[in-house]
């Protein structure tokens, strides 16, 4: 028995190191075409705009539409996609891409310049009449011009090193039909209305927890790299919200689905014990954080308690006693793995000593149940479980008592999808943290989550000067050593000024059946189904 559970547990550690794959590495044996492969998700479907970078949304339109731009996931490494080929301005200003013959999208309309100036447009502009905002991701847009039917020229007003990684994001750079772009916000956030030229189609919408998408057997345009080309192996994949984690267990389990998503750590070993396989993807781009929401309780806005609650964030813990080896401690702001990442271990140390010495000389006395007051007022957060990761509860429970160690009571708190988006944008004073995380293979998604004049997620009251002006100088070095140090430089202040608390890498958790072949994601950890097959 011994030597059985050994056996186990190594298959299991082998699968659960993988990193990001777009499955070109295909499984022993011939594809097999056709079939249908049940994928659960413990997420409800929300708003199917392009832009939405929700994971069980994402997981589906990573299927449906494609960018100019091929970033592999194994090597970071930007190959031809719907563009054959691009040139760049000595002065990183005017990119000039030469689109590839023969593409179609599914209403059956040619991939051309016109289209991919009109989806430009739109994320670097925005469209007021459609309700439509310039997307975050969209820094120094000036605008695009189709040159001949073929070639499209995008000119920005500075240069930013990270543009092309912007023209392979899932959600920033998808190009979309003429049908779909004349529809207002609302119409572009139905399903239906969507227009490709992914490998499948939308087939059936059930509502907010299924989606069924079909293959397009015309498809004939993959990425350069891609395992195979011609159409995708599997017929049809149907996707459902299943929340029960032992559900979506059990499913793998019996056959009744093929691949799960957020697998539970403690339900890892599990999987791999009953013949499946435990694909655990880091996901590139920022670490799952908290954010200090700097405009609600003003004691988000004390930089003592900030530093003193990132001291007494034992990560070590987390990873030990929530998580799993899946889940990497952090070292930076960024995930391993992301292109030019920070080292800031010496920010995200435990030290309890540290902590409790910052309160104390802020005025925070200890009460008679172990939580410090000053003035009358408890040191007291809310914090709401994300319902976005498998793991936020488990996590922040565990926080809860690190923080309570150190004085610092904080009320966990649970609500809906719905409820939860709710709450986060009526912004009231308990609304102190957001746990979240934006995942780009590119080290600027620095400047697009804590820009300003981007998502500005620390929600500042008023620009922090500074800050921006370090995001926004990362973005004009190209040599790698000058670009490595702007991030270092960058992580060094919102580190110094504890207005986040890096949680964990995050990752990406599925479990697979043993007749899945081929699985593989795009550059952050999304579902591409092109090159997966079901074995006999």
């Amino acid at each position: 028995m011994a030597a059985t559970a050994a056996l186990v547990a190594a298959a299991y550690l082998l699968s659960a190191c993988g990193g990001s794959s777009a499955g070109s590495e295909i499984a022993a044996g011939s594809p097999v075409s056709g079939g249908t492969l049940t994928f659960y998700d413990p997420i409800q479907y929300v708003a199917w705009n392009a832009t939405n970078s929700t994971w069980s949304n994402s997981n589906v339109t990573d299927n449906l539409a494609e960018r100019l731009i091929w970033q592999d996931p194994a090597t970071g490494d930007f190959k031809p996609w719907l563009a054959a080929s691009w040139e760049i301005s000595p002065d990183h200003l005017v990119y000039t891409f030469h689109l590839r013959k023969g593409v179609t999208f599914s209403n059956g309309d040619p991939l051309d310049a016109e289209t991919v100036k009109l989806n430009f447009d739109q994320h670097g502009l925005g469209d007021t009449k459609l309700a439509i905002p310039p997307d975050s991701f969209w820094a120094n847009y000036k605008g695009t011009k189709a040159i001949d039917p073929q070639t499209v020229q995008v000119t920005l007003t500075k240069p930013n090193a990270g543009f092309l990684q912007v023209l392979s994001n899932y959600r920033a750079s998808s190009i979309l039909g003429k049908p779909y772009l004349k529809q207002d916000l609302n119409g572009q956030s139905k399903l239906e209305n969507w227009v490709g030229t992914g490998p499948f189609v939308v087939e059936k919408v059930d509502g907010t927890t299924g989606v069924t998408l079909k293959r397009r057997d015309d498809y004939n345009w993959a990425p350069e790299g891609s395992g195979h080309q011609g159409k995708a192996y599997l017929e049809s994949i149907v996707f459902k919200t299943v929340p029960e984690a032992g559900t979506r267990v059990g499913a793998l389990q019996s056959g009744e689905a093929q691949i799960a998503r957020n697998i539970a750590p403690y339900d890892e070993q599990t999987v791999a014990a009953g013949g499946g396989k435990v694909d655990a993807i880091p996901v590139q781009g920022e670490t799952n954080k908290l954010a200090f929401e700097l405009d609600a309780n003003p004691l988000t806005q004390d930089k003592n308690i900030r530093l003193a609650l990132q001291a007494a964030t034992d990560r070590e813990e987390i990873n030990k006693t929530v998580l799993s080896p899946s889940y990497p401690v952090p070292t930076s702001l960024l995930v391993k793995g992301t292109p030019l990442r920070g080292d800031s271990s010496k920010y995200l140390t435990y030290d309890l000593g540290k902590a409790n010495s910052l309160l104390d000389a802020d005025g925070w006395t200890v009460g008679p149940d172990g939580i410090r007051n000053k003035f009358g007022k408890r040191l007291h957060f809310d914090i709401w479980v994300s319902p976005y990761y498998q793991v936020s509860q488990p996590v922040l429970e565990l926080l809860q008592s690190q923080w309570k160690k150190a004085g610092v009571e904080l009320k966990i708190n649970s609500a809906s999808l719905t409820e939860y988006q709710a709450l986060e944008a009526a912004r009231g004073d308990k609304w102190s943290f957001v746990q979240g995380q934006t995942s780009t293979g590119e080290p600027s998604v620095l400047r697009a989550s804590y820009g300003s004049d981007r998502y500005n997620v620390l929600h500042s009251p008023k620009p922090d000067a500074k800050l921006d002006t370090l995001l926004t100088a990362q973005a004009l070095q190209f040599a790698p050593a000058k670009r490595k140090a702007a991030i270092q430089a960058i992580e060094d202040y919102i580190l110094g000024q504890g207005y986040v608390i890096p949680l964990y890498d995050e990752t990406q958790v599925f479990g697979l059946g043993p007749k899945v072949q081929g699985f593989g994601t795009e550059s952050t950890g999304r579902s591409w189904f092109y090159n997966t097959w079901l074995s006999k």
